[in-house]
């Protein structure tokens, strides 16, 4: 084979070795967004070059798919069909976006790989991308590793430890395939030293979901050795089970380290191990999903559009109410997503995907039967795509870049397999078909490389704009957020913070536009909501102010601060009795603001003219906060107009005067 031959295959394995390996510092998503674009550069590359090697051709030989192709074409399809009706567009786009970036590797897999060694080689790379993550994982945990940044740790580039396990989980089979079929004793020591690093990594993340993927996955291999007769001793030899010995040892070790060194970790891994079944281990996750169940119920049959849950749950939370304020973008289920997003529709043709796939391997394995490593090599890619299956039921892989290109990276090998057991006539197209199709990818690469290289300008923005929120440094909030917007302005999310930033400087004039545009693509943002009806409050247009909060309400009612609002809201309208519902239903909800809420109340009593009741709850907010200052101020007007009780209103004066002094003291 020539090297202009070899490029196309060279291209590919580079891009299936680094694609789980990339990061890039600076950007708020800095895994699966450069994850994204290097593979879709790379992706676009490696069809180019593809194409341009069959130029010589008289016709292209297209390899026949197999036939769970449809289905799978027809999910994707139906995904970005529901941007038509999705409320935010802009995330179908997002989500659909990676899966269109998968499927390109998914065709392209079977034209690369004809044969065992070429399939071996892409399993070799995609297995030794999985020990450097588990490498750097594990530094991470042992060692303090803190070159990239990590919101779950340890989560080696993947920013989260769950994510960094859905690739793992995909690529423990495989390892398994290339110790047992390893024909030098290097190679399989290599294998089985660096298997052992990818359990110890799993077992340092104390993911459970994972832990259940890869415990189901060892438990069906057994029980299909058993089934179809698997004689593995022809692949055994005394070196491999010295290699496993120590693996296994290895891992025993390891289990007992920990970032100060020795700590005996069995019960550690027992407990965890044993609390996958614990209803009060998993209550998050049961509430999440009981959610996501009435949303499903709302939109049955066509979903509410692929990436929109996060933009609808709000609606429907109630048994998980208790996370309102962390707006999840996932049900934790991939299956229940799927359903809530794409409908009945999506559903099913998921599940005929499924059912295509299964038929296919069923059909595949009897064709394979009399060799021993291609039966294990079919098996093994299904055991990895079966565990990634259970994963996604307490997970969201479908949602990550790395787990939707492997899926598609095996399914492309799936098809290879297949086809060199049962070879068929590829179909060949027209010679002219790899100049045209050459020209539409150069028009299109261009175009590409700008929207990402905008995305990527966008996401950095944004990273700046929510540090910036943090040290409530709003000039620069504004200004970040704006830059973000300018570079992806289909992106509404920025608005949610240049809004609370001019409200912060009582611009609520400047607000209400940013704080109206994310309410038009996210109408359930809780905080939002809050922030608009306090841009309304501040303009003096207390009856609209008054529907946002109603609305915020809604959406949390257990959310203290949304009552307290509303309160305020009703005692400027002058409906008394509504504001004094609301203000008691703050204090019961929010104990730990009650003096703020009791002061407001205290307000609206002396406004009734019941001067006992708003001493009372003057009196009670000054209990639950001695050093508010506004209370005393109250009572002593009270004391002074009222009961002309000058000792008292002298006292409460003094008071005032002393804690606004401290204040003003220690703010300068």
């Amino acid at each position: 084979m020539t090297i202009l031959k070899k490029t196309p295959v060279i291209l590919f394995l580079f891009s299936v070795f680094l694609a789980p390996l990339v990061w890039y510092p600076g950007l708020s998503d800095f895994s699966n967004l450069p994850q994204r674009v290097f593979l879709e550069t790379t992706g676009i590359l490696l069809a180019l070059v593809w194409l341009a090697n069959q130029s010589s051709n008289n016709a292209l030989p297209i390899q026949r798919l197999p036939f769970f192709t449809w289905p799978l074409l027809a999910c994707i399809a139906w995904g970005l069909f529901t941007s038509i009706f999705a409320l935010n567009p802009y995330e179908t786009w997002k989500v659909g976006r990676q899966w269109l970036v998968a499927i390109v590797f998914f065709f392209l897999v079977p034209q690369l790989t004809v044969s065992s060694a070429q399939r071996r080689q892409v399993l070799i790379a995609l297995f030794a991308a999985a020990f450097l993550v588990a490498i750097l994982g594990i530094s991470q945990h042992l060692f303090g590793l803190s070159i990239i940044p990590q919101l779950a740790p340890p989560a080696a580039n993947f920013a989260n430890k769950n994510m960094a396990v859905h690739f793992i989980v995909l690529l423990f089979p495989i390892g398994t395939f290339l110790f047992l079929t390893a024909k030098k004793d290097t190679t399989a020591w290599a294998t089985s030293l660096m298997l052992s690093q990818i359990v110890v990594y799993l077992i340092y993340t104390q993911t459970r979901a994972g832990w259940l993927a890869v415990t189901c996955q060892f438990l069906l291999f057994v029980i299909l050795r058993k089934a179809t007769g698997l004689n593995l001793s022809l692949l055994w030899s005394r070196q491999k089970k010295w290699a496993m010995l120590t693996s296994l040892l290895v891992v025993l070790t390891m289990m007992n380290i920990g970032p100060a060194g020795f700590t005996p970790g069995y019960e550690a891994v027992g407990l965890r191990a044993a609390s996958i079944a614990s209803i009060q281990g998993n209550h998050v996750r049961f509430a999440i999903w009981t959610d996501t169940l009435s949303l499903i119920q709302q939109h049955p049959l066509l979903g509410v559009g692929l990436g929109n849950l996060k933009i609808h749950f709000p609606s429907v939370q109630k048994e998980s109410l208790f996370l309102h304020t962390q707006y999840l973008k996932d049900a934790h289920n991939d299956y229940l997503q799927i359903w809530a997003e794409l409908g009945l529709v999506g559903l099913t043709l998921f599940a005929c995907l499924i059912g295509s796939l299964g038929i296919f391997l069923v059909r595949t394995h009897r064709k394979c039967t009399g060799n021993l490593t291609k039966t294990l090599e079919l098996q093994t890619m299904g055991l990895s795509l079966t565990g990634i299956g259970i994963n996604a039921m307490f997970c969201f892989p479908l949602e990550r870049m790395i787990p939707v290109f492997t899926i598609m990276v095996l399914l492309g090998l799936l098809a290879s397999l297949a086809r060199e057991e049962n070879p068929g006539t590829p179909i060949h197209i027209p010679k002219r078909f790899p100049a045209y199709a050459a020209v539409v990818l150069l028009v299109f690469a261009p175009i590409m490389v700008v929207d990402n290289l905008k995305g990527i300008a966008a996401d950095h923005f944004f990273l700046k704009t929510c540090v910036a929120t943090v040290q409530e440094n709003w000039p620069e909030v504004i200004a970040s957020g704006s830059k973000s917007l300018h570079y992806q302005p289909d992106d509404v999310t920025p608005h949610a913070y240049i809004g609370p930033a001019y409200l912060a400087q009582d611009n609520y004039r400047e607000a209400l536009p940013h704080l109206l545009t994310m309410l038009e693509k996210a109408p359930y943002h809780y905080i939002t909501l809050l922030n608009t009806g306090t841009a309304y409050s501040g303009l003096h247009d207390y009856q609209k102010a008054q529907g946002y909060f109603a609305k915020a309400v809604q959406v949390a009612p257990i959310a203290g601060a949304a009552h307290g609002q509303l309160g305020k809201t009703y005692w400027q309208l002058k409906e008394y009795p509504k504001a004094i519902l609301e203000f008691n239903e703050a204090i019961r909800l929010d104990p730990r603001k009650k003096s703020i809420y009791l002061y407001n109340l205290g307000r609206v009593e002396r406004e009734l003219g019941r001067v006992d009741a708003a001493i009372t709850a003057f009196e009670e907010a000054i209990a639950a906060d001695n050093t508010f200052a506004q209370p005393h101020a109250e009572l002593a007007m009270i004391y002074s107009s009222s009961k002309y009780d000058h000792t008292r209103a002298g006292y409460h004066g003094r008071i005032f005067q002393k804690i606004s002094r401290t204040s003003s003291d220690s703010g300068q």
